[in-house]
């Protein structure tokens, strides 16, 4: 049980949905509960999200809240800021700023709002890092919110030794959708399959992130979102090219999580 206000980084994927399903079953109740909007998500995120936030209304007493980075006093999203720069995602040059500026600087921002609102220095934060997960919860440390406001750090899932099948089990416990996996359409840490797949099932979203790399300003060995190599490029593989594709996924040692930890 967290020992300060619980406050829940969700990222509208199958981690933290679950997590959520895990504090129903506890009777652990959220303070806030936070989605990190870059506004490049795909469909079945933002509806996964409308139905979570009703459920999390119906369980807590609290919807789900969604907080984005502004640019000059308006939304404008990873992907609009990106054409308007004329540049990639922080990732694609070997940088996580897009995960800091999009994802944790809103979330951060907002939690210290409420601190501050409620007469609160020390915070719990749920991150949804699963059980096989582990490894990348040693790199998070607590959060300095300023002004003497500290978040700590929670990995529940993890104390759970909850994998992924008992993530999506609780999930199917509690007659939930699943919520598929959450990420930016137009990521650099998508794996050579999932490119294709997006470009077999959502045709639309593959040729704005073709858009995005055709619109890149500086040309240069980083002009493609796979750390270098455009994805038009990629696809245009054999059956047989794919297959050492995947073994890259898996060996190459150049390929990084995006940093996105919440989700």
């Amino acid at each position: 049980m967290p020992e300060h206000p619980l406050i829940v980084a969700y990222g509208g994927g199958t981690n933290s949905t679950a997590m959520l399903c895990g504090f129903r079953e506890r009777g652990i109740r959220p303070a806030l509960i936070l989605f990190a909007d870059t506004g490049g998500e795909l469909p079945h995120t933002y509806e996964h999200l409308r139905v979570m936030s009703d459920k999390c209304q119906e369980w807590f007493g609290l919807p789900i809240e969604t907080v984005f980075k502004t640019y000059k006093g308006e939304f404008e999203g990873l992907e609009g800021e990106c054409n308007r720069r004329q540049q990639l995602p922080s990732l694609a040059y070997g940088f996580k700023a897009c995960s800091m500026k999009y994802k944790q600087e809103p979330q951060r921002k907002r939690i210290r709002q409420w601190m501050d609102a409620n007469e609160c220095k020390t915070v719990t934060q749920a991150v949804g890092f699963d059980f096989a997960e582990g490894h990348r919860a040693t790199y998070v440390v607590s959060n300095d919110l300023a002004k003497g406001r500290t978040a700590v750090n929670w990995f529940p899932l993890i104390e759970w030794q909850w994998a992924r099948k008992e993530c999506v089990e609780a999930i199917a416990r509690h007659g939930l959708p699943q919520a598929g996996k959450s990420s930016c359409f137009f990521c650099p840490a998508m794996k050579l399959r999932e490119i294709l797949r997006l470009r077999d099932q959502a045709p639309e979203y593959y040729q704005r992130a073709i858009a995005l790399e055709d619109n890149v300003r500086v040309k240069g060995p980083k002009e493609g979102l796979a750390f270098g190599t455009k994805w038009t490029e990629i696809v245009k593989a054999d059956d047989d090219q794919l297959k050492l594709f995947d073994w890259l996924d898996k060996h190459d040692p150049h390929h990084v999580p995006c940093g996105c930890y919440d989700g």
